[in-house]
């Protein structure tokens, strides 16, 4: 992880590079507590999260795979919403507005990561996909709900579709803005647009602007609930296997 102040943004980056930010719960911790302490920074008018090379390629299957064969549903159902989920709650309640810069591929977990954001700006070479799915899993981490306050008539059409939501196909369904000449150098721009504002007034227009549209934490408790369930049957073990290559 790293972690910079540039321009009046905390930018924080991703860089679980060797599994191009798939991330663990472990993971997870690192970078909720990466974005708390950002968002903390008295000089910052916004906080950018970003990943190297790719935003986030979703969760570690390996990593999870291994928690559905050894836990019970309710241990996983824990780990999904007091570690996983954690990240999204630190968006949330981030006190600044958050961007998500997104310059290469965010899917499953990094899409959420992504929607989770109050802003999303997508470059030439980055793209959403929704993932879950095809790996036998649902949106563990509140990625229906989120994707129902910014697009509610999307759902159905990108599950049934799989498509690499590309910068033109964003600006279409309404998911973000595109970014140019890169999305980072986009979320940048947008903060210098922004910093005419105090802190304290960004802080309240980003406060009330969740508050309007943010899921309850019941959506994010059953979500985790219906994950456990899911990462522990054989289906899922089955599809793991053979995704990792192991059948």
């Amino acid at each position: 992880m790293k972690t910079e102040i540039r321009d009046g943004a905390a930018i924080v980056t991703l860089q679980f590079t060797g599994k191009r930010n798939a991330l663990s719960a472990e993971d997870a911790d690192v970078v909720t507590q990466a974005i708390t302490v950002a968002g903390r920074e008295s000089e910052t008018r916004a906080l950018i999260l970003t990943g190297e090379g790719t935003f986030s390629a979703g969760g570690d299957l390996p990593y999870f795979a291994e928690l559905g064969r050894t836990l019970a549903p309710g241990d996983v159902h824990r780990t999904i919403y007091t570690r996983v989920q954690a990240m999204i709650r630190a968006l949330r309640d981030c006190p600044v507005p958050t961007i998500a810069a997104v310059d290469g591929p965010a899917i499953g977990l990094g899409m959420d990561l992504a929607l989770a954001c109050d802003m999303r700006f997508v470059g030439p070479g980055g793209f959403l996909q929704q993932g879950w799915a095809r790996a036998g899993l649902i949106a563990g981490t509140g990625g229906v709900a989120l994707l129902h306050r910014i697009a509610p008539d999307t759902l159905w059409s990108i599950l049934a579709r799989q498509e690499r939501i590309d910068v033109h196909r964003v600006e279409e369904l309404g998911l973000g803005e595109a970014g140019a000449p890169d999305a980072l150098t986009a979320a940048l721009r947008r903060v210098a647009d922004l910093s005419y504002m105090g802190r304290a007034v960004l802080e309240n227009y980003a406060a009330l602007a969740r508050k309007a549209a943010w899921p309850d934490d019941s959506h994010f408790d059953e979500a985790g609930a219906r994950q456990g369930h899911l990462l522990c049957s054989d289906d899922f073990r089955r599809l793991a296997e053979k995704l990792l290559g192991r059948s």
